[in-house]
């Protein structure tokens, strides 16, 4: 025979379960926070760090020798797959490959693939198009462009507009390597910032759902 139960308990009840729930919410963005290596305090690593897509390449599956061997953006291919410190590349061709793997520190996006100008500024992680791009110092920097608010941004652009000369360039270099550096250490908190719906495609879905939306 079933049993009513009473009021008393059944609002005790409702409380726990509340609790619970709460807990749980608590849990799951914590365990967000650990995934992205975001907790300040914490250090994390590069792969971490690094900017990868859903499917898990790195620099949208554009490959980081053609800007050095060809001065351009050219998109690779999962036939010539390479991975170093645990973030994976698409290249072009087998001769590709073992350029790559003679010393990949070299093809290594700056900055983990981010954008290096929002890094000079905010300090915030802003994925990067891999069509803005300016190699300095032999280092591949990547740089956010496209359109914000009805405006059509580029990068590249708006990276040679912040100096007047070598000096000045290296300088600004310079609070890029600081920020990433400080995101490593984890002495900062890790925040992303989108600038439209087409940048949300260029990170996975977990940091899609810590991003910040600046577009909305």
């Amino acid at each position: 025979m079933n049993q009513q139960i009473p009021v008393q308990q059944r609002v005790l009840l409702s409380a726990i379960l509340m609790r619970d729930d709460l807990a749980m919410r608590n849990l799951t963005l914590v365990l967000i926070s650990v995934a992205l290596g975001s907790c300040a305090g914490e250090a994390t690593d590069f792969a971490r760090l690094s900017r990868v897509g859903p499917q898990g390449i790195a620099i949208d599956g554009y490959s980081p020798v053609s800007y050095f061997s060809e001065g351009r953006a050219e998109q690779g291919s999962s036939d010539y797959a390479v991975s170093h410190d645990g973030v994976t590349y698409w290249l072009t061709d087998a001769e590709q490959v073992l350029a790559f793997n003679a010393d990949p520190r070299r093809y290594q996006p700056a900055h983990g693939g981010w954008c290096s100008l929002m890094l000079t500024g905010s300090g915030q992680l802003t994925p990067a198009n891999p069509e803005s791009f300016k190699i300095v110092d032999d280092r591949l920097l990547l740089f956010w462009s496209g359109d914000f608010q009805g405006m059509a941004i580029d990068g590249s652009r708006n990276w040679h507009s912040k100096f007047e000369d070598s000096a000045g360039e290296m300088a600004l270099l310079a609070k890029a390597d600081a920020a990433w550096t400080r995101l490593l250490a984890g002495t900062v908190r890790q925040k992303i910032v989108l600038f439209n719906e087409s940048d949300g495609d260029r990170i996975n879905e977990t940091r899609r759902a810590v991003a910040k939306k600046q577009y909305e």
